[in-house]
């Protein structure tokens, strides 16, 4: 009971903002980023990868499940998962990504393998994103792949850190600049897909605990740039990659990065 009641307040929060302003706002994302949705280039990752796999952190109403093959095994983590449909293959944790990697053996729930793919959607706050990253690179393999999401932001106030609107990317380009920063050997590109981007990585090392070892300071330093800072750096962030399927499967082949037009 106490677990519905929390959805239901969820709901009405988001009934209360302003919905012209969320359509100006998708409006204005879909005219910066045109082409497919992240919906569709996540199908397309998960066709070209054919992961065995797929670890997902904020589940959320489980739409981009949606993606995901039949026969790869799917964890969705979540606090407050709203699924209302069954997915094959798949188990949901209702817990943090913190209280899942702290209480669940995933080389256990994977009979023994590494990840092979994951997506990091939950807490849209960098500091949280980052240790999700570490969490997963401690239970990656040399071909694991991680997605985060929103890390194209449309403008100051959707990349806040409080959320005042229904269009929201909170400030999780914070955790792609950074961990770029830290450690520049891993490869990461961005598609430019509506409504906020996603960013793929690869080439993790489940030995090196830089980021875990650094991320009190990481935070420090990354935590009041503002968005007028991600203007002024944008070369600093990965480059893109045209928002096709072609180019997509081109990068996760092994292909080196081009810049989208």
């Amino acid at each position: 009971m106490t677990h519905r009641l929390v959805i239901i307040a969820r709901v009405t929060e988001e009934e209360d903002w302003d919905v012209a302003l969320r359509d100006q706002h998708i409006a204005e994302s879909r005219r910066r980023l045109p082409g497919p949705t992240y919906y569709r280039v996540l199908e397309w990752i998960h066709r070209a990868l054919r992961p065995a796999s797929y670890l997902e952190i904020g589940i959320r109403k489980g739409m981009s499940l949606g993606a995901t093959r039949d026969e790869t095994v799917c964890i969705g983590v979540d606090p407050e998962p709203m699924v209302t449909r069954e997915f094959p293959n798949t188990h949901i944790y209702p817990l943090t990504s913190d209280d899942f990697f702290a209480q669940e053996d995933l080389a256990r729930i994977l009979g023994g393998a590494a990840l092979d793919l994951a997506f990091i959607d939950g807490l849209h706050l960098f500091e949280q994103v980052i240790e999700d990253f570490a969490n997963v690179e401690a239970r990656s393999g040399p071909d694991t792949i991680v997605l985060f999401h929103d890390t194209l932001p449309l403008d100051e106030v959707t990349a806040g850190r409080e959320r005042t609107t229904f269009f929201y990317s909170g400030d999780v380009w914070k955790a792609v600049l950074a961990i770029r920063r830290l450690r520049p050997e891993l490869e990461m590109v961005t598609v430019p897909t509506a409504p906020t981007g996603l960013t793929l990585v690869r080439g993790l090392d489940p030995g090196d605990d830089l980021i875990a070892a650094r991320l009190e300071a990481m935070v420090a330093d990354h935590m009041d740039l503002s968005f007028d800072y991600l203007e002024e750096h944008r070369d600093e962030m990965p480059p893109a990659i045209p928002n096709t399927e072609e180019a997509v499967r081109d990068w996760l082949n092994g292909g080196r990065a081009g810049q989208a037009s």
